[in-house]
């Protein structure tokens, strides 16, 4: 018979199969928590899954189970969300994928999954609009760009490249419409009282520029010009700005030419809005300056902000800008090392006898009944001092006190403090206490109240530098050492104090690193006072025997130094962005209204035709060559080296005279000398300079004594260089020039970057 088939056997098989259920449970359990262990995490909670469903009512093995499946679920987490930081877009996946093949309902896994699906969308538009940018298609490149940053609104790469193209169009909107390279053409004009309209009929014909006049521009007008080798540009605003005209350019091809008054410029003028966030200057002051030097009317501030709007004409802005570089320079800095040490000494010396100054004869007391008072003042009648006798009388004898005090005490206070202060602003330092000082108000109801103020009483130090451009700081100085001597007591009963104080203050002017001691401050102090016994105090040696000597003598010292060190100095503009043009009282330009004349034509114009008998064109010819000037010489050079600069000039044709004047940084170059170059050879010549290096501004007088001239090459001016302060940006230009002889000028400014190393 089968063991199964009896109610004993089942029982058996049944318990022989719950043993071996739970040794599984048992294993797998085991299995689960190593492999945890080895962040294993996926293989973990399968195992540990498994022993709780082997052993559903063993709760050890369920807890485990949910306890270890959130920790793996936090880990895999925190794993997927570091590598898609660092664009590790597959581990991230796969960790996503993990937490899912153990907890298939997890919203931050599918979440994290969506978002890399997103993420790969993005990154293949943000691709596409990169490829459209580089193909000139901005608009393209924007519609893709949108897609990408709806699909992940932080993606750092589509950010950037949409804020490449939000430039580029402003750009396109911000920046005027100019004329293109015809407007450059040298020209010959010669009308005399010739139709305005026609002058530009015929400029239009030669250049091919279109020209539209406003109805108010009268037909009948009338102009002269004698023009020879001019700009074309410098023509048209020449001839405009003498007949009250004005231009706006509406492309490359074509100009607006309207009447110069008030209500047709507030019309065509176009207004620019500009912010200007100051980083130094306070938005105030910044505002007063653009009134006062540009005559702005409307100037908004922002104080919150520290921040100017600004609503004018393209010019006006440009000025605006170069004005607000000026001013919003960094502050300068200055670290104060200061050091200041007080030396107290102190001899005390308390020697001698000191014996009692009184000696009392007294008749004794007794008990007898015409005694009336009592012991310490007996009185008597007068009757009986005829009975006074030596037994009656008492005398008391002087004390003597014999004093062996000597003190001997040396103090010294240091403090040393660091303090880091801007331009023209007081550093203050207070090293003591604050002494309080109370003060009692008695009032007719005999109310009485007390106030209680605090006086500082110690080392007070005020500091107040003032940065200069050479690297030198001034100090105002205004040094305190007070100390309390004593405390008095008032007739109501309230306490005040006696201070000692002394102070110091002196105005200087150091140098970057230079140290500076103050000192002087002394108090000395020298007490003697004797108690001595007439007499017998006075002899000599033994005198101390019946005398008191003491002797105290006090002496302090008060020292201060002080040493700046400059950690930030004003960094000034080029010598050319602090002088600029700006217009007339009128009006207000970026440059001024001038007749250049230009070395060579783009283009040989075409005659103007002729449309009265009164106009008389001619034909635009070939500008001459004119003069040719460039620098030689070192682009670099290191502090305390002297180099040199040579300005060569190349002239067609003869010069006589030369007047010129240069610019340069005297707070970062010297100049050593300046010498005449050898163009003019032996020829004799008139030659001035004169160097204000206050300014940076050389000027230099330059004369031949013959009529005829020097054309040719060579070195027009030699000129030695001593930089001061390292700069990489430095320069030295040439502003101005009035060549005489050549009939074409120099295109100016002429510089020459020099870059000075430590």
């Amino acid at each position: 018979m089968p063991i199964f088939t009896t109610a004993p056997g089942r029982t058996l098989i049944l318990l022989v199969l719950l043993g071996l259920g739970g040794c599984a449970a048992d294993r797998h359990h085991r299995a689960g928590l190593s492999a945890m262990a080895d962040g294993q995490y996926a293989e973990a909670i399968r195992e540990l899954q498994q022993a709780a469903e082997l052993e559903p009512r063993d709760t050890r093995f369920r807890a485990d189970w949910l306890q270890q499946r959130e920790t793996a679920v936090r880990q895999l987490l925190s794993r997927a969300e570091t590598a898609l930081a660092a664009g590790r877009e597959a581990e991230a996946e796969q960790h996503y994928r993990a937490i899912l093949s153990f907890d298939r309902d997890n919203a931050r896994a599918k979440a994290g999954l969506v978002q890399l699906t997103r993420l790969a969308q993005a990154v293949d538009a943000t691709g596409r609009a990169r490829t459209a940018l580089q193909q000139g298609d901005s608009e393209q490149a924007a519609q893709w760009l949108a897609r990408a940053l709806a699909d992940n609104p932080n993606h750092a790469e589509a950010k950037a490249l949409r804020r490449e193209i939000e430039t580029l169009q402003a750009k396109d909107l911000l920046s005027a419409p100019s004329l293109g390279a015809m407007y450059q053409k040298p020209i010959n004009l010669e009308f005399r009282d010739a139709s305005l309209k026609m002058v530009f009929e015929a400029l239009s014909r030669t250049t091919g520029i279109n020209f539209i006049f406003d109805r108010e521009v009268r037909g009948d007008q009338r102009t002269t010009v004698f023009l020879k080798q001019t700009g074309l540009e410098d023509a048209i605003d020449v001839i405009l700005t003498t007949n009250q005209l004005d231009k706006k350019i509406l492309n490359a091809g074509s100009v607006l030419i309207y009447p110069n008054t008030g209500g047709k410029s507030r019309e065509y003028q176009d207004l620019l809005v500009k912010a200007f966030y100051l980083a130094n200057s306070e938005a105030k002051q910044t505002a007063n300056l653009l009134k006062t030097v540009l005559k702005l009317k409307e100037v908004y501030v922002d104080d919150k902000l520290n921040m100017l709007i600004l609503r004018e004409t393209p010019d006006t802005i440009a000025l605006a800008e170069k004005l607000i570089a000026l001013q919003d320079l960094d502050e300068p800095e200055v670290m104060l090392e200061v050091e200041v040490l007080e030396v107290k000494r102190s001899r005390l010396l308390d020697l001698g006898v000191k014996l009692t100054d009184q000696l009392t004869v007294a008749p004794l007391t007794n008990n007898a009944s015409n005694s009336t008072t009592n012991a310490a003042s007996p009185s008597f009648k007068l009757s009986e001092l005829r009975n006074l006798n030596a037994s009656k009388l008492g005398i008391t004898l002087p004390s003597a006190t014999m004093t062996f005090h000597q003190e001997d005490g040396d103090a010294k206070l240091l403090a040393n403090p660091r303090i880091r202060v801007r331009d023209r602003e007081k550093a203050k330092i207070l090293i003591g206490d604050k002494v309080p000082i109370v003060t009692t108000t008695s009032t007719s109801t005999g109310f009485n109240s007390e106030n209680i103020q605090y006086m500082d009483v110690g080392l007070k130090l005020e500091v107040e530098p003032d940065v200069h451009l050479r690297d030198e700081i001034g100090l105002k100085v205004a040094l305190e050492v007070s100390s309390l001597v004593g405390a008095v007591k008032t007739t109501n009963g309230s306490q005040a104090y006696q201070i000692g104080t002394r102070s110091a203050n002196s105005v200087l002017r150091l140098k970057d690193g230079e140290t500076q001691v103050l000192a002087g401050l002394i108090s000395d102090e020298d007490r003697s006072s004797a108690n001595r016994l007439p007499l017998l105090g006075d002899l000599p040696l033994l005198g101390r025997l019946f005398s008191s000597q003491k002797d105290d003598k006090q002496r302090t010292e008060i020292v201060l130094s002080i040493t700046p060190r400059l950690i930030r100095n004003i960094q000034r503009q080029s010598p050319a962005a602090e002088s600029f043009w700006s217009g007339t009282e009128a009006s207000l330009r970026t440059k001024p209204l001038q007749l250049r004349n230009l070395e060579t034509p783009v283009a040989v114009a075409k005659p103007l035709a002729a449309a009265e008998p009164a106009a008389k064109p001619s034909e635009a010819v070939p500008a001459p060559v004119g003069l040719r000037l460039s620098w030689q010489g070192p682009s670099q050079a290191k502090l305390g080296e002297t180099i040199q600069l040579s300005l060569r000039l190349d002239s067609a044709e003869a010069l006589r005279a030369a007047p010129m004047q240069l610019l340069f940084d005297p707070s970062r170059l010297e100049v050593v000398s300046v010498r005449l170059g050898d163009f003019f050879g032996t020829a004799p010549v008139s030659f001035s300079q004169l160097v204000d290096s206050a300014s940076g501004r050389i000027t230099v007088g330059l004369a031949g004594s013959g009529p005829d001239g020097v054309s040719g090459q060579g070195n027009l001016l030699l000129i030695e260089l001593k930089p001061l302060q390292a700069d990489l940006a430095a320069e030295i230009s040439l502003v101005g020039m009035a060549p005489v002889g050549p009939r074409a000028a120099p295109v100016l400014p002429l510089h020459h970057p020099l870059a000075i190393l430590p």
